[in-house]
């Protein structure tokens, strides 16, 4: 008897705990400020880079784009074509 009295004594004192755990938790979260989460989270993203261009040096930036992209192409062709196998009239 004394061993059931110990076991419930101990069911007890867990239960308590548990309570007494989910009790600090819940007063955690009450002291949030959920507002300000709720607008953190839904912030607009800040882009970070260059500042806007004028027209002229857009205009530029545009071409230096493209000029890039055409030279990054080309190496990227030159990989390709150097990594194919020779042909059999190709090394004599």
């Amino acid at each position: 008897m004394a061993l059931v009295i110990q076991q419930v004594i101990q069911l007890l004192s867990s239960i308590g705990v548990a309570a007494s755990g989910i009790g600090y938790l819940i007063h955690v979260l009450t002291e949030i400020p959920w507002g300000a989460v709720y607008d953190w989270f839904h912030l607009v993203p800040v882009v970070e880079g260059a500042p806007p261009l004028s027209l002229g040096n857009e205009a530029l930036y545009i071409e230096f784009q493209q000029i890039m992209d055409a030279q990054f192409q080309n190496a990227e062709l030159k990989r390709i074509i150097l990594s194919m196998p020779a042909l059999p009239t190709e090394g004599l």
